[in-house]
Protein backbone atom coordinates (compact mmCIF):
# COMPACT_ATOMS: atom_id res chain seq x y z
CA UNK A 1 0.00 0.00 0.00
CA UNK A 2 1.42 3.38 -0.71
CA UNK A 3 1.65 6.46 1.41
CA UNK A 4 -0.98 9.14 1.99
CA UNK A 5 0.00 11.91 -0.78
CA UNK A 6 0.56 14.97 1.62
CA UNK A 7 0.76 18.63 0.94
CA UNK A 8 4.75 18.10 0.27
CA UNK A 9 4.16 15.89 -2.17
CA UNK A 10 1.92 18.27 -4.13
CA UNK A 11 4.27 20.63 -3.91
CA UNK A 12 7.30 18.51 -4.74
CA UNK A 13 5.60 17.32 -7.78
CA UNK A 14 4.77 21.29 -9.23
CA UNK A 15 8.96 21.32 -8.30
CA UNK A 16 9.45 18.11 -10.41
CA UNK A 17 11.24 17.01 -7.39
CA UNK A 18 9.49 13.13 -7.25
CA UNK A 19 10.33 9.95 -8.21
CA UNK A 20 8.59 8.66 -11.33
CA UNK A 21 6.48 6.05 -9.15
CA UNK A 22 5.52 8.59 -6.35
CA UNK A 23 4.75 10.97 -9.21
CA UNK A 24 2.39 8.03 -10.85
CA UNK A 25 0.84 7.83 -7.21
CA UNK A 26 0.52 11.29 -6.83
CA UNK A 27 -1.57 11.48 -10.36
CA UNK A 28 -3.61 9.02 -9.60
CA UNK A 29 -4.83 11.27 -6.30
CA UNK A 30 -4.99 14.46 -8.13
CA UNK A 31 -7.57 12.40 -10.23
CA UNK A 32 -9.58 11.41 -7.68
CA UNK A 33 -9.65 14.61 -6.03
CA UNK A 34 -10.94 17.38 -8.83
CA UNK A 35 -10.28 20.38 -6.14
CA UNK A 36 -6.10 19.47 -4.62
CA UNK A 37 -6.13 19.28 -8.95
CA UNK A 38 -7.09 22.55 -9.51
CA UNK A 39 -4.60 23.76 -7.08
CA UNK A 40 -2.05 21.99 -8.59
CA UNK A 41 -2.75 22.97 -11.91
CA UNK A 42 -2.62 26.33 -10.83
CA UNK A 43 0.58 26.06 -8.94
CA UNK A 44 2.07 24.31 -12.67
CA UNK A 45 0.62 27.41 -14.54
CA UNK A 46 2.55 30.04 -12.47
CA UNK A 47 5.48 27.86 -12.39
CA UNK A 48 5.62 27.86 -16.17
CA UNK A 49 5.07 31.89 -16.23
CA UNK A 50 8.34 32.51 -14.02
CA UNK A 51 9.96 30.07 -16.49
CA UNK A 52 9.44 31.79 -19.37
CA UNK A 53 10.34 34.89 -18.02
CA UNK A 54 13.98 33.39 -18.32
CA UNK A 55 13.20 31.58 -21.32
CA UNK A 56 12.95 32.30 -24.95
CA UNK A 57 9.06 33.57 -26.45
CA UNK A 58 7.17 30.53 -26.89
CA UNK A 59 4.48 30.42 -29.93
CA UNK A 60 1.65 31.55 -29.09
CA UNK A 61 -0.73 28.33 -28.07
CA UNK A 62 -3.97 27.38 -30.66
CA UNK A 63 -7.11 29.44 -30.44
CA UNK A 64 -8.72 26.60 -29.69
CA UNK A 65 -6.34 25.78 -26.57
CA UNK A 66 -7.01 29.08 -25.37
CA UNK A 67 -10.26 28.44 -25.22
CA UNK A 68 -10.74 24.99 -23.72
CA UNK A 69 -7.80 26.61 -21.16
CA UNK A 70 -10.78 29.95 -20.36
CA UNK A 71 -13.13 27.87 -20.27
CA UNK A 72 -11.73 25.53 -17.34
CA UNK A 73 -10.84 28.63 -15.74
CA UNK A 74 -14.49 29.31 -15.50
CA UNK A 75 -15.88 26.33 -14.39
CA UNK A 76 -12.90 25.90 -11.68
CA UNK A 77 -13.86 30.04 -10.87
CA UNK A 78 -17.74 28.54 -10.31
CA UNK A 79 -17.12 25.57 -8.33
CA UNK A 80 -15.06 27.44 -5.96
CA UNK A 81 -17.76 30.54 -5.68
CA UNK A 82 -20.25 27.56 -4.70
CA UNK A 83 -17.85 26.10 -2.33
CA UNK A 84 -17.70 29.86 -0.81
CA UNK A 85 -21.84 30.03 -0.98
CA UNK A 86 -21.99 26.51 0.71
CA UNK A 87 -19.78 27.78 3.35
CA UNK A 88 -21.77 30.65 3.93
CA UNK A 89 -24.76 28.84 4.45
CA UNK A 90 -23.66 26.58 6.77
CA UNK A 91 -22.43 29.24 9.03
CA UNK A 92 -26.25 31.33 8.55
CA UNK A 93 -27.53 28.00 9.69
CA UNK A 94 -25.49 27.44 12.75
CA UNK A 95 -25.91 31.03 14.04
CA UNK A 96 -30.02 30.37 13.48
CA UNK A 97 -29.47 27.63 15.83
CA UNK A 98 -27.57 29.04 18.43
CA UNK A 99 -30.37 31.97 18.22
CA UNK A 100 -32.98 29.30 18.31
CA UNK A 101 -30.91 27.31 21.27
CA UNK A 102 -30.61 31.04 23.10
CA UNK A 103 -34.29 31.70 23.00
CA UNK A 104 -35.16 28.18 24.93
CA UNK A 105 -32.86 29.07 27.96
CA UNK A 106 -32.44 31.62 30.40
CA UNK A 107 -35.06 34.15 32.19
CA UNK A 108 -37.82 33.54 29.86
CA UNK A 109 -36.46 37.01 27.96
CA UNK A 110 -38.22 37.49 24.93
CA UNK A 111 -36.31 37.55 21.41
CA UNK A 112 -37.05 41.41 21.04
CA UNK A 113 -34.92 41.83 23.75
CA UNK A 114 -32.05 39.13 24.07
CA UNK A 115 -29.52 41.14 23.14
CA UNK A 116 -28.02 42.69 25.15
CA UNK A 117 -28.33 40.40 28.28
CA UNK A 118 -29.61 41.98 31.22
CA UNK A 119 -26.69 42.17 34.42
CA UNK A 120 -27.04 39.16 37.21
CA UNK A 121 -29.11 42.19 39.63
CA UNK A 122 -32.16 41.96 37.66
CA UNK A 123 -32.78 38.31 38.27
CA UNK A 124 -32.55 40.05 41.76
CA UNK A 125 -35.23 42.25 41.47
CA UNK A 126 -37.31 39.97 39.44
CA UNK A 127 -36.74 37.32 42.62
CA UNK A 128 -37.86 39.91 44.94
CA UNK A 129 -40.59 41.35 42.94
CA UNK A 130 -42.02 37.70 42.84
CA UNK A 131 -41.79 37.59 46.23
CA UNK A 132 -43.54 40.43 47.38
CA UNK A 133 -46.34 39.44 45.36
CA UNK A 134 -46.65 36.24 47.26
CA UNK A 135 -46.34 38.33 50.70
CA UNK A 136 -49.28 40.10 49.29
CA UNK A 137 -51.37 36.82 49.05
CA UNK A 138 -50.73 36.08 52.62
CA UNK A 139 -52.68 37.02 55.49
CA UNK A 140 -49.70 36.11 57.74
CA UNK A 141 -47.24 37.73 56.53
CA UNK A 142 -47.65 41.43 57.47
CA UNK A 143 -46.80 44.07 55.00
CA UNK A 144 -44.28 46.99 56.53
CA UNK A 145 -45.68 50.26 55.27
CA UNK A 146 -43.57 52.35 57.40
CA UNK A 147 -41.15 53.28 54.63
CA UNK A 148 -38.28 55.35 56.14
CA UNK A 149 -35.64 55.75 52.84
CA UNK A 150 -33.23 57.36 55.75
CA UNK A 151 -33.22 54.54 58.29
CA UNK A 152 -32.83 52.19 54.64
CA UNK A 153 -29.89 54.64 53.54
CA UNK A 154 -28.41 54.21 56.94
CA UNK A 155 -28.96 50.44 58.04
CA UNK A 156 -27.77 49.36 54.38
CA UNK A 157 -26.10 52.01 52.45
CA UNK A 158 -28.72 51.80 49.92
CA UNK A 159 -29.80 55.63 48.72
CA UNK A 160 -33.48 55.07 47.48
CA UNK A 161 -34.83 57.87 45.05
CA UNK A 162 -37.71 60.02 46.33
CA UNK A 163 -41.03 58.35 44.61
CA UNK A 164 -43.71 60.45 43.36
CA UNK A 165 -47.08 62.01 45.78
CA UNK A 166 -49.44 59.41 44.10
CA UNK A 167 -47.49 56.55 44.36
CA UNK A 168 -47.93 54.53 48.38
CA UNK A 169 -45.44 52.28 49.27
CA UNK A 170 -47.18 48.89 50.42
CA UNK A 171 -44.49 46.70 51.86
CA UNK A 172 -40.53 47.58 52.20
CA UNK A 173 -38.20 44.47 53.07
CA UNK A 174 -34.48 44.41 53.21
CA UNK A 175 -32.89 41.03 51.33
CA UNK A 176 -30.05 39.60 50.40
CA UNK A 177 -28.33 40.03 47.59
CA UNK A 178 -25.03 38.67 45.75
CA UNK A 179 -22.88 42.06 47.07
CA UNK A 180 -24.60 42.86 50.42
CA UNK A 181 -28.12 43.85 50.98
CA UNK A 182 -30.61 44.94 48.76
CA UNK A 183 -34.47 47.23 49.50
CA UNK A 184 -37.48 46.11 47.55
CA UNK A 185 -40.51 48.46 47.70
CA UNK A 186 -43.69 47.32 46.90
CA UNK A 187 -45.49 50.33 45.53
CA UNK A 188 -49.23 50.61 44.31
CA UNK A 189 -48.07 53.24 41.51
CA UNK A 190 -51.04 54.70 39.98
CA UNK A 191 -51.83 53.96 36.94
CA UNK A 192 -48.97 51.83 37.27
CA UNK A 193 -50.58 49.25 39.25
CA UNK A 194 -48.42 47.13 42.28
CA UNK A 195 -44.88 47.73 40.91
CA UNK A 196 -41.40 46.70 42.42
CA UNK A 197 -38.60 49.10 43.26
CA UNK A 198 -35.36 47.21 43.96
CA UNK A 199 -31.91 48.81 44.95
CA UNK A 200 -29.03 46.80 45.61
CA UNK A 201 -24.82 47.44 45.94
CA UNK A 202 -23.20 45.68 42.80
CA UNK A 203 -19.24 44.99 42.48
CA UNK A 204 -18.64 47.12 39.83
CA UNK A 205 -19.07 51.03 39.60
CA UNK A 206 -20.55 52.11 36.34
CA UNK A 207 -23.35 54.10 34.87
CA UNK A 208 -26.25 52.63 32.64
CA UNK A 209 -29.35 54.43 31.44
CA UNK A 210 -32.89 53.16 32.26
CA UNK A 211 -33.11 50.10 29.72
CA UNK A 212 -35.91 47.77 29.51
CA UNK A 213 -36.09 44.22 29.81
CA UNK A 214 -38.96 41.94 29.14
CA UNK A 215 -39.68 38.99 31.09
CA UNK A 216 -43.10 36.30 30.77
CA UNK A 217 -45.04 37.78 33.38
CA UNK A 218 -43.85 41.33 34.03
CA UNK A 219 -41.19 44.05 32.79
CA UNK A 220 -38.18 45.23 34.29
CA UNK A 221 -36.86 48.60 33.63
CA UNK A 222 -32.80 48.97 35.25
CA UNK A 223 -30.44 51.36 35.74
CA UNK A 224 -27.17 51.95 37.39
CA UNK A 225 -25.62 55.04 39.56
CA UNK A 226 -21.99 54.20 40.32
CA UNK A 227 -21.96 51.44 42.61
CA UNK A 228 -25.59 51.36 42.88
CA UNK A 229 -28.09 49.18 40.71
CA UNK A 230 -31.46 49.94 40.60
CA UNK A 231 -34.78 48.08 38.99
CA UNK A 232 -38.45 49.18 38.61
CA UNK A 233 -40.81 46.03 37.68
CA UNK A 234 -44.36 45.76 37.12
CA UNK A 235 -46.89 44.25 34.33
CA UNK A 236 -48.30 47.96 33.06
CA UNK A 237 -47.15 49.46 29.80
CA UNK A 238 -43.43 48.99 29.05
CA UNK A 239 -43.46 53.11 28.23
CA UNK A 240 -45.27 53.81 30.95
CA UNK A 241 -42.84 52.22 33.15
CA UNK A 242 -39.53 53.33 30.83
CA UNK A 243 -40.79 56.78 31.87
CA UNK A 244 -41.40 55.96 35.66
CA UNK A 245 -38.45 54.58 36.40
CA UNK A 246 -36.73 57.03 33.86
CA UNK A 247 -37.92 60.01 36.84
CA UNK A 248 -36.71 57.72 39.38
CA UNK A 249 -33.00 57.93 38.31
CA UNK A 250 -32.91 61.28 37.23
CA UNK A 251 -33.61 62.22 41.33
CA UNK A 252 -30.84 60.34 41.79
CA UNK A 253 -28.26 62.57 39.92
Amino acid sequence: MSDPVTEADLLAYVDDQLAPARRIEVEEYLARDPESAARVMADLKDRDALRLLHAAPLPRPPEATLGAAARLERVLAWKEFGLKLRRIAAVVALIGVGWFAHGQVGLGVTDSEASPKPPAFVEDALHSHETALVRARMASQTEAAGYDPAELLAETGVRLPPLPDDWHVRDAQVFPSRDGHSVEVAVDADDLGRVSLFAAHVPVFDVIDPTVARFDKSTTVYWQTGQLAYALTGTGGDKALERAATRLARKLQ
